[in-house]
């Protein structure tokens, strides 16, 4: 659970943008801020759409045609139609060190898992700790790519995630290879976001 694929690149990815959201001028906001996460990643991530953000309330900022690959790479590993990230002012204000999000959406991400393992197989060890969402994590139309085979229309809602606390997950979404088609809707419930939690499933 640790490194499940696409939990742990958004969550770094946000981590990684906080102390940019208070230091930068608003106009340049989006591609500093991307550009932040690209550099402690070691990853080229751009966004192609307009960005929105606001500052009241819980600061939020909202990109859109997000792309991130491995410099170089014909492939990129992570592809968005929009990415939301939420943030708690308390988080703001440690610079990135709390590394405690609100609420992160995707919309149709597109995950390659083998430029995703090329990319982490490069990276140094890391104690970069769970995140926590307090407002949990959803993913629409979303597309995992493996080798001969695909998930396809994957949504995730994860209510909220916390280390060492039970997660609560709803999963759905339709495994294709050539030879099987089998569509899933999952309810998912583990004793902690870790390897060897306890698990319990049901549903298709």
């Amino acid at each position: 659970m640790k490194r499940f694929p696409a939990l742990i690149v958004l969550a770094l990815l946000s981590v990684a943008a906080l102390g940019l959201l208070w230091l930068a001028q608003p106009r340049n906001l989006a591609s500093t801020a991307l550009g932040l996460a690209g550099d402690a990643l070691g990853l080229e991530i751009t966004a192609e759409g307009v960005a929105d953000y606001h500052l009241r309330g819980t600061p939020q900022l909202v990109v859109r045609g997000l792309s991130a690959r491995e410099p170089g790479a014909a492939q990129p590993l992570l592809t968005a139609e929009r990415l939301l990230i939420a943030l708690p002012w308390s988080t703001l204000r440690a610079r990135g060190s709390d590394p405690t999000a609100t609420r992160l959406e995707l919309d149709a991400p597109v995950l390659d898992l083998a430029a995703f393992r090329h990319w982490q197989a490069q990276r140094p060890p890391s104690d970069t700790p769970l995140p926590t969402l307090t407002r949990g994590l959803r993913i629409t139309r979303g597309t995992l790519i493996g080798q001969d085979w695909k998930v396809k229309d994957l949504e995730t809602d994860l209510p909220s995630l916390a280390a060492s606390k039970p997660l609560r997950a709803h999963l759905s979404g339709r495994y294709e290879s050539d030879a099987l088609a089998i569509p899933a809707d999952l309810h998912l419930a583990f004793t902690k976001p870790e390897s060897g939690a306890g698990l319990g499933v049901s549903g298709n």
